[in-house]
């Protein structure tokens, strides 16, 4: 009884604080960054490390071993077999909505994981990449200079103040 109480404490603790969950959980984090929503951090926490200002969006999930060993751990064999690696998240990245990150994956500095992707590969210095499994997009600076050339003209002092309007009216 003790257990499940423990288990429900914690899942609301991981939703209602998300950072400071997966801080007491092990995961390391440079300054600056941010969380929307809570990721499931898998079953090892603390083999994840995220560099400084990086933010982490919603439905993300880390998984930090290779749990298929089950199927063939029953012949003596493969009795031992067990694959772990650790995940790092270099500084200044993003990493979108719903995004999985294999065991033993290395995202560089500076780089951006669509919404959905599943990584399987390390990703280098300043690239965009997205997809399952994900892929090269672009470099981070062509993807800057596509979004600036995309931004339309918009009052930034009414954005602060009512940004559903501001919003609205780019998209005209």
């Amino acid at each position: 009884m003790l257990k499940k109480i423990h288990r429900l404490i914690s899942i609301i603790e991981s939703k209602l604080f998300p950072m400071a969950y997966a801080k007491k959980a092990g995961v390391e984090f440079g300054e600056g960054c941010r969380l929307n929503g809570a990721p499931d951090w898998g079953s090892e926490p603390w083999l994840i490390s995220v560099g400084k200002h990086t933010e982490i969006s919603n439905n993300c999930t880390f998984i930090t071993h290779d749990g298929s060993t089950w199927v063939f751990r029953n012949q003596e064999k493969y009795k031992k077999v067990i694959r772990f690696g650790k995940i790092q998240i270099g500084d200044n990245c993003f990493i979108g909505a719903g995004t999985t990150v294999m065991p033993g994956i290395k995202i560089g500095n500076n780089c951006i994981v669509g919404a959905c992707s599943l990584v399987t590969k390390n990703i280098p210095n300043g690239e965009v990449w997205g997809g399952v499994p994900a892929k090269f997009i672009s470099t981070t600076n062509d993807f800057a200079e596509k979004c600036l050339k995309e931004t339309p003209e918009y009052d930034v002092e009414n954005f602060c103040k009512n940004k559903k309007e501001e919003v609205l009216k780019m998209l005209k």
